[in-house]
């Protein structure tokens, strides 16, 4: 009984002991505490009861193993812990790098895209005084410059015409200066009405005319490439009249329908026709225009004569810059 009495007394001060120990490493209570100290208790309570001194101490000795190998674990747990701790500081670290260099990639950006819009701003203007100039030595401007109210919608650059081809490469109506405003004052009086001038061509490269020349069913259509056209002097132009909405009225023929039906003295028209043909017609002698037998839609600037044939491509007049796209 005395050994058993003093095993007893040194399992109770091995445990204080033990217990000292734990709560220095607060971190290794969580993981084993618990667990030990029951298996603990529960050799002490086997061990008052029945137990030899030899198989408690067997039982200790297991303990004390299993303490070491948790003691193990957890010195391993801290050391990836550390290791992870690290990683996360770096990551941190580069984190912050990151985001300053993001920064200053982003205001350089910026930087970057306020000096190509700067550049765009100079060379749409440089395209502008070009376009100018070229104006200012042909004699030819944008219709629309002149009045933006006319409708321009132009077969030739696409292939709904009679060469089923587009012969433009561009979509724009030139006129001389004062052609255009010939026809301002038309589209001035037609808007009196409710109605608008819609242009089919104006201005014709000489280079084209040729194309026409070669592809025309009847030569009777078109003016001889030899002798240059009103067009060729963008002094000619090819209209009709459309409505508030846009839609083109009733008229004797479509545009370009080389037949008598497209005369002016054509008598096989419906009354609406007529009428739409004869105000256009009207108007645009007004205006100072004047007409060719058969073509209804065909129109010449009376100084026509005044004006030299010209061969500069339509896309000249286009800005190669555009920053509004």
């Amino acid at each position: 009984m005395l050994t058993l009495k003093l095993t007893r007394n040194m399992l109770i001060i091995s445990m204080k002991a033990g217990m000292e120990s734990m709560k220095k490493r607060k971190q290794i209570l969580k993981i084993i505490e618990i667990p030990i100290l029951v298996s603990l208790i529960l050799v002490l309570v086997s061990g008052c009861s029945s137990t030899s001194s030899t198989q408690m101490e067997a039982e200790l000795e297991n303990l004390e193993a299993q303490l070491m190998e948790r003691e193990s674990d957890y010195a391993e747990i801290v050391e990836t812990n550390g290791e992870l701790e690290e990683r996360i500081s770096l990551l941190v670290e580069e984190k912050t790098t990151l985001a300053s260099d993001n920064d200053k990639f982003l205001q350089e950006n910026e930087d970057l895209k306020i000096e190509v819009e700067s550049l765009l701003m100079k060379l749409e203007e440089i395209e502008r005084e070009r376009i100018a100039q070229l104006s200012e030595e042909t004699g030819l401007v944008n219709i629309l410059d002149i009045d933006d109210t006319i409708v321009v919608d132009m077969p030739y650059a696409t292939d709904d015409n009679f060469v089923e081809q587009a012969v433009y490469p561009v979509e724009v109506a030139l006129l001389q200066v004062e052609t255009a405003k010939k026809l301002k004052q038309a589209n001035e009086l037609a808007k009196e009405d409710g109605y608008r001038i819609k242009v089919w061509d104006g201005y014709r490269p000489h280079d084209v005319q040729f194309v026409f020349w070669e592809l025309t069913p009847d030569r009777d259509y078109v003016g001889d490439p030899n002798q240059g056209s009103n067009h060729n002097r963008g002094a000619a132009v090819d209209v009709t009249l459309v409505d508030e909405e846009g839609n083109e009225l009733e008229m004797p023929t479509g545009f370009d329908e080389f037949s008598e039906r497209a005369w002016l003295n054509y008598q096989g028209n419906s009354d609406e026709a007529q009428k739409n043909m004869e105000y256009l017609v009207n108007i645009m002698r007004q205006s100072g225009f004047t007409t060719i037998n058969i073509e209804w839609w065909h129109f010449n600037d009376s100084n026509a004569r005044n004006y030299p044939v010209l061969n500069v491509p339509l896309e000249d007049f286009v800005p190669g810059v555009d920053i509004s796209e």
